[in-house]
């Protein structure tokens, strides 16, 4: 009886699981309340169902993985003090970063004193890879080159003149600055460019002001907050540019819960779209689906994305040691749900790829690459004063 009871036991446990074997920790902190909660839930969901499926395939080198998240409140210092906590105190084996580049930014001194390996899934500040950190990893391509792809459409769509507006924080500037050089190599004219502090609770004087510019082109970057304002402000003036794009906050379902229709003609840029068929991504869009009983972003399967990374240099080494994973991360090419990884020594992305997508009809069509495109661009006319 006692035999049958053990086989039982072992037949109970996931495939290729050693029993008893040491889980391999990880650990991450996401703003789950404040300003980044509604990204940062998204980042969650990702890395659970990443923990459920590889464990569910036998973990990692027969070893379970056991993920910490802890919620840092989209705020920079409680977020140091966090990594610190899973450094020190829960001895995490490894570390996933934080949502945003300025919690990031935070982070990393900390985390590079102590050289940890942390892959950087939740941030693509471009300053992040300039500081000459050794133990940054990136995930997806860098906020410089978010967009270039709707440049490129502008261009064959002859809009020249467009208007730039960014927000107070760290990634929103750093767009802003890149689309600013990036517009001058397209040719296209900077007709006004300003900086939304605090938020900006009301987005209507700065349209008026994007208006009188003569710009026929809109490119806010910040977060869904203000894509969602900004959206609002436009219908609310009755004036709608040829073409408005909004960094991030787009590829949210939330931003089409709560435009509605106000949605369609807007354009953003995501990393991942499941109808670029890379391995795995309809797996994870239908499991993720029928879990959380909505469709995910980008942010999700980034997240998701990060963790086969990691498992990939842990299998390559055979082992958890974190100066040789940091190693095998800085040579590795490999797919993921969301493309191919790789980075330059530092630690930069540079072969993942971004698609440019808008709303059409209530839902994402992929506009650009037009390898990819599921749908052809479709641009508003400027109305005369």
């Amino acid at each position: 009886m006692f035999h049958v009871v053990i086989i039982l036991l072992m037949l109970l446990l996931p495939s290729g699981l050693s029993h008893g074997a040491e889980p391999i920790t990880v650990g991450v902190s996401l703003g789950l309340t404040g300003q980044y909660s509604a990204f940062a839930q998204q980042q969650k969901r990702g890395f659970e169902l990443w923990q459920k499926d590889v464990n569910g395939r036998g973990g990692i080198l027969g070893r379970p993985v056991k993920l910490f998240v802890h919620d840092d409140k989209s705020d920079p210092q409680i977020a140091k003090s966090l990594y610190r906590q899973m450094i020190d105190t829960e001895k995490v084996d490894f570390l996933f970063g934080p949502y945003s580049t300025r919690l990031t930014a935070a982070i990393l001194p900390w985390t590079e004193k102590r050289r940890f390996p942390v892959l950087i899934s939740g941030a693509a500040g471009d300053t992040l890879w300039e500081r000459g950190y050794h133990y940054a990893v990136g995930i997806y391509t860098p906020a410089s080159d978010f967009t270039a792809g709707f440049f490129e459409l502008l261009v064959k769509a002859n809009l020249d003149d467009i208007a730039i507006l960014e927000t107070d924080d760290p990634f929103s500037q750093n767009l802003a600055w890149s689309a600013g050089e990036l517009a001058k190599r397209y040719g296209l004219r900077v007709k006004f460019a300003a900086s939304l502090k605090n938020g900006c609770p009301t987005m209507e004087d700065m349209v008026r002001r994007v208006r009188k510019s003569g710009a026929g082109v809109l490119v806010l970057c910040g977060h869904l907050a203000e894509s969602v304002k900004m959206r609002l402000a436009l219908k609310g003036l009755h004036w709608y540019p040829a073409a408005f794009y909004a960094a991030t906050g787009p590829s949210l379902p939330a931003f089409h819960t709560r435009l509605g229709d106000e949605a369609n003609l807007v354009f953003s840029t995501t990393v991942w779209n499941p109808k670029v068929n890379f391995p795995g991504s309809q797996r994870f869009l239908n499991e993720y689906v029928a879990t959380f009983h909505e469709r995910p972003d980008y942010h999700a399967a980034v997240a998701y994305a990060a963790g086969e990374v990691l498992n990939a240099a842990i299998q390559s080494v055979g082992g958890i040691d974190p100066e040789r994973v940091r190693a095998a991360l800085f040579k590795l090419d490999t797919m993921t749900i969301i493309g191919r990884f790789g980075i330059d020594r530092t630690g930069r992305q540079i072969r993942q790829a971004t698609f440019v997508f808008q709303w059409q009809n209530g839902k994402t069509e992929i506009v650009w690459p037009e390898t990819v495109q599921t749908a052809r661009p479709k641009f508003g006319v400027v109305p005369k004063e």
